[in-house]
């Protein structure tokens, strides 16, 4: 899925989780926050997500900090080593027609066996 909305996250507090699992985090948040629009099913989206990956202990809340900020709350409800991680989001912006179309292209090149070499270059 193309990913039309730019996001930076930032951790804010990582609630004793490693540094592979909040990188980990971080990659699942980027992937759905660019793909979803209405905050309401990013909310239940993201809520899934981290219910099928780390369980059912997990569970997120969603704030909206400003228009489109967002601030992420993900912490362990259940019995188990106790966290709450916070995760900021900042709107950076929606991709050009350009930069997806150069991603496309270049997704397509990784998964063909022509060179980049071989492909004809419009002028």
């Amino acid at each position: 899925m193309q990913t039309v909305q730019k996001y930076m996250l930032e951790c804010v507090k990582t609630g004793g989780l490693n540094e592979k699992t909040i990188s980990e985090v971080l990659e699942a948040l980027q992937t759905v926050l660019g793909s979803v629009y209405e905050i309401e099913r990013f909310s239940a989206v993201v809520d899934q997500m981290f219910a099928d990956r780390f369980g059912d202990e997990v569970r997120t809340r969603v704030a909206v900090m400003s228009r489109r900020n967002i601030l992420i709350f993900i912490g362990r409800v259940r019995p188990g080593p106790l966290f709450v991680t916070r995760i900021k989001a900042k709107y950076q912006g929606v991709r050009s027609l350009q930069d997806l179309a150069a991603h496309q292209v270049a997704c397509s090149i990784r998964n063909s066996t022509v060179s980049l070499e071989q492909l004809p270059i419009p002028s």
